[in-house]
């Protein structure tokens, strides 16, 4: 059975209109009262119906804009890319942004209703790396509040928008393939994220139409932060010394595997060519600058937005797919005629 307010009121001992002020975290209400009917809310798993409640009274205005936290610093995805489009587009629409930091991994429960019902918000945008696994993106469903996410989750009340993850993969192989490569890296994000699996098959599916297998032993599992890359590069290149190129989930593992390499005396194009993921900024200030598939940011952004909006005005969901671009830098180049250990690099199975 599900628990409503009138249920929760009534194990309580309170009025309908104090439960439900306490819950808001309502001027007026005795702290302790609060405090109390939020313990107890916790406690029978209460969850509002937030959508429903949109439709009563005047918004706050306010859309939370959720990001992940990694337990590494440098590992929080670069979503200043899409953030300044964000706030200045639900600007023009007369909304405010409240930006939260939830840890991607223990998740405390019902984190997303404290956020939600502490702050009024209105509507979630909820960020990458959230996926439709995710418990944040199963809570913001449940609750039925107007979300958008970039992740892959769909609903009634939530719309997705997202990079074409397959394509931009695909990109980088194009790429690398047409430049000669034929023994390339793959370093992935942490294991079982939507975008490094897609990113990953846009990689093999290429190869494949080109009679190129890639093998098991090409693959290394990073966690997004630079230290991480370069951990996976030496491990890369000491099971596969012909390797000529490594294809990264993400801009700050390339430049971790670029640094890696450099000190072991690799020379970046020459020896092995790098492309990163993202397309941040500061990645055309690498040395050398890095070669990476960049998201259309603004485009998204501007979309996540436009979705919001119809979902707070009482439109259905809806998806879209954005095509990403390739930004070639001279992090890439024509694979070696032999590899750094001196041998020669695997031949095309055509």
């Amino acid at each position: 059975m599900k628990i409503t307010m009138k249920h929760l009121a009534k194990d309580l001992g309170l009025a309908v209109s104090t439960v439900s002020r306490a819950l808001s975290g309502s001027y007026g209400v005795n702290p302790k009262t609060m405090e109390r009917v939020q313990q107890r809310a916790r406690e029978l798993r209460y969850v509002p119906d937030l959508g429903a409640k949109q439709l009563v009274g005047k918004g706050s205005g306010l859309i939370g804009v959720f990001i992940p936290e990694f337990d590494y610093f440098d590992a929080n995805p670069d979503f200043q890319e899409f953030y300044p489009p964000l706030r200045k587009t639900l600007q023009t629409f007369g909304k405010d942004v409240i930006v939260f930091s939830v840890p991607f991994e223990n998740v405390p429960p019902n984190r997303l209703h404290e956020y939600v019902a502490g702050r009024n918000l209105e509507g979630c945008i909820i960020m990458p790396a959230f996926h439709k696994e995710h418990p944040v993106m199963k809570e913001a469903l449940k609750l039925k509040i107007p979300s958008v996410n970039f992740g892959g989750a769909i609903g009634p009340r939530c719309s997705l928008v997202q990079s074409d993850d397959k394509e931009g993969g695909k990109m980088a192989a194009r790429l690398l393939l047409s430049l000669g490569h034929r023994v390339i890296g793959f370093v992935s994000g942490p294991k079982g994220l939507r975008i490094c699996q897609e990113r990953y098959e846009g990689l093999t599916e290429m190869m494949a139409e080109s009679g190129l297998e890639h093998a098991e032993q090409l693959v290394a599992l990073g966690n997004f932060s630079g230290d991480s890359g370069s951990k996976a590069a030496l491990d890369l290149l000491a099971r596969n010394p012909d390797m000529t190129a490594v294809f990264c989930a993400n801009d700050l593992m390339a430049m971790g595997v670029i640094s890696a390499l450099v000190q072991k005396g690799v020379r970046i194009p020459e020896d092995i060519s790098v492309i990163g993921y993202d397309g941040a900024f500061y990645t055309a200030h690498a040395n050398p600058p890095l070669t990476t598939i960049r998201h259309a940011n603004e485009r998204i952004s501007i979309r996540a937005v436009e979705m919001m909006m119809e979902l707070l005005n009482g439109g259905t969901s809806r998806s879209e797919m954005v095509a990403p671009t390739m930004m070639e830098r001279k992090s890439t180049g024509p694979a070696a005629p032999h590899s750094f250990y001196g041998e020669a690099p695997a031949q095309p199975r055509y």
